[in-house]
This record gives C-alpha cells, sequence and structure tokens, in this order.
C-alpha cells in the first residue's frame, strides 16, 4: 500500500468516526446533551485524552454557559472568555486551528481548575447562526496528534453539524 493509499484509508476510518458523531448530535434535544455527546464522542471514537470547550461570554451563549455548568461532565471542562481574547487566539473565523509548538498563549483556553499536559491542539470554532460562539477543543500529550499542515476539513465539517444543530437549539428556546 502506498503513502496516497494509506491516507485515503486513514481519512475514510476518521470520516466513519466523525458520522457516528454527527448522527449523535443530530439527535440531540438540549444544549447539554448536545455537547456531552459531543465529548463523548470525540473522546471515545478518537481517544483524545483532553477535550473541552471555550465559550464567548455574551448573551448568546448565556444559556450554552448556564447549560454547561449544570452538567457534571461539562462543568469542569468549560472555559469562559472574552470576545476579544478569543479572536486574538483563533482569528481564522470557522477554521480549525492545529498547533504544536508556542502552546503557552493558547491556555488561556483551558479550564480554569484543570491544567493539561498538552503538546499538540486542535481548536475548533463553531457558530450560533452567523456569530462564533466558541470552540472545543482537542488535546494530547503527543506532539504529532495535531499540526499545522494537517488538513481540517473533516473537522471543520463536524464543527458545521454541531453549530447547525446549536442554531437549532437555541432558536427553540427562544420560541
Amino acid at each position: 500500500m502506498d503513502k496516497t493509499d494509506e491516507i485515503r484509508r486513514i481519512n475514510l476510518e476518521i470520516s466513519v468516526k466523525l458520522s457516528k458523531i454527527e448522527l449523535q448530535l443530530s439527535q440531540a434535544k438540549s444544549m447539554t446533551g448536545l455537547f456531552e455527546t459531543l465529548i463523548a464522542g470525540i473522546e471515545k471514537e478518537f481517544a483524545v485524552p483532553f477535550v473541552w470547550l471555550t465559550l464567548i461570554e455574551n448573551a448568546d451563549t448565556a444559556p450554552i454557559i448556564e447549560a454547561a455548568k449544570s452538567s457534571d461532565l461539562l462543568k469542569n471542562k468549560l472555559n469562559v472568555i472574552s470576545r476579544g481574547l478569543f479572536e486574538r487566539l483563533i482569528p481564522a473565523g470557522v477554521q480549525p486551528v492545529l498547533v504544536n509548538r508556542e502552546l503557552h498563549p493558547y491556555y488561556k483556553l483551558f479550564p480554569p481548575a484543570h491544567k493539561y499536559f498538552v503538546k499538540s491542539l486542535a481548536l475548533i470554532p463553531f457558530r450560533i447562526g452567523d456569530e462564533i460562539a466558541g470552540s472545543w477543543n482537542n488535546g494530547d500529550a503527543i506532539p504529532d496528534r495535531y499540526r499545522p499542515d494537517m488538513d481540517t476539513a473533516l473537522l471543520q465539517k463536524l464543527a458545521q453539524k454541531l453549530s447547525l444543530q446549536l442554531t437549532k437549539l437555541v432558536a427553540d428556546l427562544k420560541k
């Protein structure tokens, strides 16, 4: 098997795992359930040791923050920061950011009660409607788990599905 075939095989495996998570996200009936499903799915399907949420503090994310704080699974996997700080750390809009060097600035995304021993990060922004609401973050102690030169299309696709379901749930709350 040549390198191209190996990459295709790996991408197919990743795609199948992400599709399982996407299906579960589309069935979430609450914001708590949505994010618990996301975090548990990423941890289980990909054996990511550190998964957490960073939310931008504003009126749109207030119900998500409240829901996360009420969840035993999410309350310790949550950090809330200002829009300005978020945009300085993740300036690419909805593009995932992969880093494995000079991680210190990204520590501001970590939950305040937890410090993770990470050597690489995947920071995946999600939206409510057209506005960035925050990111789900994957961290690993393996330096090459997430590298800036990796393709992020599959992560971005999952973030789009997450954003669509989140937007729907927020709209349902406003009814």
